[in-house]
């Protein structure tokens, strides 16, 4: 089977609900041309089944690489004891990445400098206009035309559609000058002391994205 997908391999899934992110661990049991077999989870030892329709991440191991991918349940076995999921159009490897980013279009509601003053002085904030262009649970890149320096701190705040309001504090590791002929600059991004309920916001809009972006035939 493509990626590892093979029975006896554990695999870590991830489930958002209205509030979180549920994380457990399974094992695939089967593999057939429309369908992935996985033990039901456990939470508290007691069967986790989930309804149909949920949706899924799933992480494993194949060759010492990190493989990912989005899909949902498609149903269970008849003893229960199994849970469908619909076999994935693609599979992506994140060797060399820790979190997945996704090619996203969203204009946030405020991007701001935090400027530190001098000793005694409170922080300021400098507003100026962007478009995030890419988004993980660790991090982003904001396309603007505003000039900005690696090592500045960033204000977020942004609505991601279908999952809700996030507003974080990053800091830029690294800026893409334009291109000949263009004036938009990219910060690239990492976020900085991250609530859980925003970062399972984040990781709940992703999932979504993902499998809507698969079910169009975008990715």
């Amino acid at each position: 089977m493509a990626q590892g997908l093979l029975p006896g391999t554990s695999m870590r899934i991830e489930v958002s609900s209205r509030d979180d992110v549920e994380t457990y661990a399974t094992r695939i049991e089967d593999v057939d041309a429309e369908k992935i077999a996985i033990l039901v989870p456990m939470k508290g030892l007691r069967p986790r089944p989930l309804p149909a329709g949920t949706l899924v991440r799933s992480a494993y191991i194949f060759r010492q690489k990190r493989w990912r991918f989005v899909t949902e349940v498609i149903g269970h076995s008849p003893d229960g004891a199994l849970e469908y999921l619909r076999l994935p159009a693609h599979i992506d490897c994140h060797e060399r990445r820790r979190n997945y980013r996704l090619q996203v279009a969203i204009q946030p509601t405020r991007i701001y400098r935090l400027v530190v003053p001098a000793e005694g002085e409170p922080v300021s904030e400098q507003a100026f206009d962007g478009t995030i262009v890419d988004l993980s649970e660790g991090g982003c890149c904001i396309a603007t035309k505003a000039f900005a320096l690696p090592g500045e701190r960033l204000g977020i705040e942004a609505t991601l559609p279908e999952a809700g309001h996030i507003a974080v504090r990053a800091r830029i590791v690294s800026v893409r000058e334009p291109e000949r002929g263009y004036r938009t600059h990219r910060l690239h991004c990492e976020f900085l002391e991250m609530p859980r309920a925003q970062r399972d916001l984040i990781a709940r809009y992703l999932m979504r994205r993902q499998l809507e972006m698969r079910r169009r035939g975008q990715l």
